[in-house]
């Protein structure tokens, strides 16, 4: 039990490190770089839980947002017993200390998890350590959890391959309830996890069947009862995704909630050679250098998809597991340490595999992948390229058995300690992501939208730059402070989009105040944006009401929600005509 203390210990103080200064605001920031709007949006929804909660309505009809006509936000697949946590952790704490304790305590869990699958296979402490400091801090984590909070819930894979490992040599109703536990895990956090991990679950069911033949009768029957109940207890999550997926009629809302990707995404969305390959482009030291490569068929065009760095020190221990593996085949026995290296090299195959396009074209030969073959039968998946995170763990833990198999050589406690610290030293180094921090402060808002939350009644805003092509998750999180219904979030090719577009249509919707937001107008560059901003000071059916000048960051190394610039406030007049002219 101490042991388990120091180990726990030791990954939350390497979180608090790795992802400071998250810890000394729970309350009042949130993990994020520069260039995504994302966590406003899962702040936003987090937001909309609670106030749905607290004013007796339905949370998967929103009318505060895409006003006067809401959004249906039931059409895209949804996480019930999730929104059910989210909603009472917000409640009680907050939206943003709940979205926080989740990403941090995803790079405890994710480490420990790793610890305890690797501590199964070598029984070497600071080999498992190594190991969980390597999946725990990947910069795929990172990137996560500056833009996608819930593919950030990673600890649930190595959960689960323990619970394969666990089921096959024991084959106890304890190993089978952990194996049910964490396929649900992974369908929690998200649907792309649950795929993975019945994935992983295959390769583990082929790789036994590889090594023991007729013997793996026992365990696949095992495997496939487990699989049975994991599906039984997600079947009301479940059923109305698979009925619309498989269903023979491809509708337009299919097509908006994400059930149908673009066939396309999948080579956009794909591993690249260099992806793997370069430090991250956040790296203090290195990353202006893989910067180079973004955007180049090599390496990648999204900074957060194509974020797969492995480790050059993790890939040499990899290597060194690898070279004692082939050793071990050749002698007379093979100890239990090397079927584990067969499978987690194995495995890294079949999962770097599966993040390729969905083809590769040498000359005049089309290699087919098996992202082509995936995408017929579950067209809702495109980001193959997240197939990554598998490939990392894969590599972590045969990184953690090769440096066990290193610390072995040697009988002084000091040199064991003293490599295992250097290996980790090394590990932090290269998965190292700041300054500048990934931190922004929430604490201090536009004063534009707290005067809006005094004005008094029930009215509707009108957040321009109007966000036409897809919902500005900013304005959503705007929503969070003024808590007035807005016309914008609409979903395209919808009423509500149409409607919203109509300047002539703001009264009659119920819009009493518009906010114009200069600095976003002027930072597009578009020259029919400028144009669009200069008209609105001489539009008849506008009223100026007040003008708030821009606020700075008070502190220059974290971000902050202050817009810089001016945000004037205009008030929708009835009298005036306002054209049937789409813009301002």
């Amino acid at each position: 039990m101490k042991k388990i203390l120091i180990v726990v210990l030791v990954f939350i103080g390497l979180t608090v490190v790795m992802t400071y200064p998250l810890v000394k605001g729970l309350a009042s920031s949130f993990p994020g770089f520069h260039s995504t709007d994302e966590p406003y949006g899962v702040l936003w929804y987090s937001w909309w839980l609670k106030y749905s909660s607290l004013h007796g309505l339905a949370s998967y009809v929103c009318p505060v947002i895409a006003a006067p006509f809401g959004v249906v936000l039931s059409q895209a697949p949804q996480y019930p017993l999730n929104d059910f946590i989210t909603r009472l952790s917000t409640v009680a704490f907050g939206a943003l200390a709940t979205y926080n304790v989740a990403v941090l305590f995803s790079f405890v869990l994710a480490g420990l998890c790793t610890y305890f699958l690797v501590y199964h296979i070598t029984k070497d402490l600071f080999a498992s350590i190594y190991s969980g400091i390597i999946y725990s801090f990947l910069p795929y984590h990172f990137v996560r959890a500056w833009q996608h909070p819930s593919l950030a819930q990673i600890q649930y894979f190595p959960l689960l391959l323990l619970a394969l490992f666990l089921l096959k040599e024991k084959r106890n109703r304890a190993s089978g309830a952990l194996l049910v536990l964490s396929l649900a895990l992974s369908a929690l956090s998200s649907y792309y996890y649950l795929y993975f991990s019945l994935i992983i679950t295959g390769v583990y069911a082929m790789f036994i069947v590889i090594i023991e033949k007729r013997n793996s009768l026992h365990t696949l029957k095992l495997l496939l009862i487990c699989i049975v109940l994991a599906c039984i207890l997600l079947m009301p999550l479940l059923y109305p995704i698979l009925k619309t997926s498989f269903s023979p009629h491809k509708t337009t809302s299919m097509v908006v909630g994400g059930y149908i990707r673009p066939f396309e995404d999948l080579f956009a969305q794909s591993a690249r050679p260099l992806s793997y390959l370069l430090p991250a482009s956040d790296h203090p030291l290195f990353g202006r250098f893989t910067e180079r490569f973004v955007g180049s068929l090599l390496y990648g065009t999204s900074f957060t998809e194509h974020t797969l760095y492995l480790g050059l020190t993790p890939l040499l221990m990899a290597f060194i597991a690898f070279q004692q593996w082939r050793r071990r085949r050749r002698g007379p026995t093979e100890n239990r340490s090397s079927v584990y290296i067969g499978f987690f090299a194995f495995l890294a195959l079949i999962a770097w595999l599966f993040s390729q396009p969905p083809w590769w074209k040498i000359g005049g030969l089309k290699l087919y992948m098996p992202s082509m073959c995936m995408y017929r039968l579950l067209p809702m998946f495109r980001a193959y390229c997240r197939f990554g995170v598998v490939v990392m763990l894969a590599i972590a833990v045969l990184a953690g058995i090769g440096l066990a198999f290193i610390r072995a050589k040697y009988r002084s406690s000091r040199i064991r300690a003293f490599i295992a610290v250097v290996a980790c030293a090394g590990v932090l180094f290269e998965f190292w992501n700041y300054p500048p921090f990934k931190v922004i402060d929430a604490s201090r808002v536009p004063a534009a939208y707290l005067w809006l939350k005094k004005q008094p009644g029930d009215f509707i805003i009108a957040e321009y730059p109007l966000d036409t092509e897809s919902p500005d998750e900013l304005y959503k999180f705007h929503q969070t402070v003024h808590e007035k219904r807005i016309i914008n979030g609409t979903i395209p090719n919808t009423l509500a989009h149409t409607f919203a577009q109509s300047v002539a249509q703001l009264y009659r919707m119920g819009v009493k105040y518009v906010v114009i937001n200069r600095d976003a107008y002027l930072k597009t560059g578009l020259t029919e944006q400028k144009e669009e901003l200069g008209r609105i000071p001489s539009n008849p059916a506008l009223r100026l009401v007040k003008s708030f000048p821009g606020q700075m960051c008070p502190d220059k190394g974290i971000r902050c929600i202050l817009e810089e610039g001016v945000i004037d406030i205009y008030e929708v007049m009835k009298a005036k005509s306002m054209g049937r002219e789409k813009a301002l």
